[in-house]
């Protein structure tokens, strides 16, 4: 009989299986009386796989993780680890470990004996204890304050003892509930690339709850975008970035221009009319990720630094814009612009682009690869 955290053979009967996936959600939905946090959420989660579960604040993320640790049951569905039901298993007897935000450590122990504490209650061998402990500091690049206090650490190295102590248990997945939160901007930049070194050189599944977009673009393998408890889109960060499905993805997801459209044929070649220019939706963007009809209101999404502004009108297609604010940035300069409709328009240049003025007009154009359009939520 299998058990939770046995992991899957490479081959059944002589034939290549697909892995088992570290964790499952089938159909997941969590109530508190007449509050839907989390409305039927189905996702897997690969061995090995750097995961986000990203949104706004009550988008049912936290929540979602809770009950990935046991903390929370499900109202309806089920919880799948290691292609085994754990939906009632209690937490302590998950192959889980939680990372908080507020590092939790025992302010009484030193670094070592912190670390040590699961497996210690695990009742492990003492050499196996001290090779486990010795192994996660230096993963955790921790080696050298073993002996400190938990108050004569910065909070960054807080943070890796506080990684060390779960990734010391070898747990099936690691569950991160905003970890960073609590670090300066610099450190948290810095300890976001140690995460994800970390999680390589480990190769354990990491289930990373965040609001912050450059944090979930920056580590993860995959994104699931979540709104009001349900997951609006599940990708990797390229396909989110630059392949929105929702209007709320691609507003939530770095700045996006929004340009307002109309969808005025449907059916294989679909066309879109934004100001005077209609052309076949293709031939802007890529089409929607959800069905529309003729006569819906779309958007054309496009990101500001895909976007090239130009003097004279170009061949192909192009929209007509006004410059308005000239901002530099540095590394580059910030155009917004007016475009059809008054439809504002942002556009990011490279520092040595033209000397571009306020009132100047000129033109603006997108590699249709790198543009989308959606579909605007029902009113």
């Amino acid at each position: 009989m299998s058990t939770v955290g046995e992991r899957d053979r490479a081959e059944a009967g002589g034939a290549r299986v697909p892995a088992t996936p570290a964790l499952e959600l089938d159909r997941v939905t969590k109530r508190f009386d007449d509050v839907v946090a989390v409305d039927d959420v189905s996702l897997a989660v690969d061995r090995g796989e750097f995961f986000s579960l990203l949104g706004p604040s009550g988008c049912g993320k936290t929540t979602t993780l809770r009950m990935l640790a046991g903390f929370e049951e499900p109202t309806e569905g089920r919880l799948l680890l290691d292609g085994v039901d754990a939906t009632q298993i209690p937490p302590f007897k998950r192959p889980t470990n939680l990372v908080f935000q507020n590092y939790a450590l025992f302010p009484h122990m030193s670094v070592y004996r912190n670390v040590a504490f699961g497996p210690r209650r695990a009742r492990l061998p003492k050499p196996e204890i001290d090779r486990r402990v010795r192994e996660a500091l230096h993963t955790v690049q921790m080696d050298a304050l073993a002996d400190r206090m938990p108050t004569q650490l910065s909070g960054g190295q807080q943070q890796r003892v506080g990684l060390a102590r779960a990734l010391v248990n070898d747990p099936l997945v690691l569950l991160l509930d905003e970890p960073l939160g609590a670090l300066d901007l610099k450190l948290r930049k810095e300890m976001q690339i140690e995460l994800k070194r970390i999680q390589r050189e480990v190769g354990i599944s990491f289930v990373y709850v965040t609001h912050d977009q450059e944090e979930a673009m920056t580590m993860s393998d995959r994104i699931a975008v979540m709104s009001h408890g349900r997951v609006e889109q599940l990708g990797t960060p390229r396909e989110i970035y630059f392949h929105p499905t929702t209007r709320f993805v691609a507003d939530f997801i770095g700045t996006a221009n929004l340009l307002p459209a109309t969808l005025v044929r449907s059916g294989e070649r679909p066309q879109v009319r934004i100001g005077e220019l209609v052309a076949e939706a293709g031939s802007i963007g890529s089409l929607p990720g959800r069905e529309a009809v003729e006569g819906d209101p779309v958007s054309l999404m496009v990101r500001p630094e895909t976007l090239r502004v130009v003097r004279e009108r170009p061949e192909g297609i192009a929209l007509p814009v006004v410059v308005g604010e000239v901002i530099f940035q540095g590394t580059g300069i910030r155009l917004d612009l007016r475009g059809p409709g008054e439809a504002p328009i942002v556009a990011l240049v490279p520092a040595d682009a033209a000397d571009w003025r306020p009132g100047d007009r000129a033109h603006v154009q997108w590699d249709p690869d790198r543009a989308h359009v959606v579909v605007e939520p029902a009113s």
